[in-house]
C-alpha cells in the first residue's frame, strides 16, 4: 500500500472526499498490480488512471464554475500540470512498459502532489462550494 485514505485531508464536501478516496483505492491497486509485475493489469489499472484523473479534475472543475469559485483559475491550472505529468507517464508506459518509471511517478509525484493540492486547493474550494 503507497498511501491510505486517512492519509489525506477531509474536506467540507462529502462527494470530493469519496472521489479521493477512490482515487486512493486505484492508486494502491496500481502500486501493487506494479510491485507484482503484472503488466496486464497494469494496462488496465493505467489506463483506469488516466480516465478517473481526468473525470476527477473536470467534476471539481464543473462544481467550481457553477459555484463561481474565485480560484478557478489556480486551481484548474495545478490540474492542468497534473493532467500533463499523468498523460506524459502513461505514453511512456505503454511506449517502454517501464515499471520503475511509473513506481517513481507515484512515489515522488502524485502521491505528495494529491495529499499537496487537497491541503492547499480542494479545502478552500470544498468549504466555497458547501456539500
Amino acid at each position: 500500500m503507497l498511501i491510505r485514505p486517512e492519509d489525506l485531508q477531509r474536506v467540507a464536501n462529502m462527494f470530493m472526499n469519496a472521489i479521493h478516496e477512490d482515487e486512493v483505492n486505484l492508486i494502491n491497486e496500481l502500486y501493487t498490480a506494479l510491485k507484482e509485475k503484472d503488466l496486464d493489469k497494469v494496462d488496465r489499472l493505467m489506463e483506469e488512471l488516466s480516465i478517473d484523473i481526468e473525470e476527477h479534475f473536470s467534476t471539481e472543475e464543473e462544481f467550481m464554475r457553477e459555484a463561481e469559485f474565485f480560484a478557478y483559475p489556480m486551481h484548474k491550472a495545478d490540474h492542468d500540470r497534473m493532467r500533463e505529468e499523468v498523460n506524459k507517464v502513461y505514453k511512456l508506459y505503454k511506449r517502454d512498459r517501464s515499471i520503475e518509471s511509473v513506481i517513481s511517478f507515484l512515489e515522488e509525484k502524485l502521491v505528495p502532489w494529491l495529499k499537496l493540492h487537497i491541503a492547499q486547493w480542494d479545502s478552500v474550494t470544498a468549504m466555497h462550494i458547501g456539500d
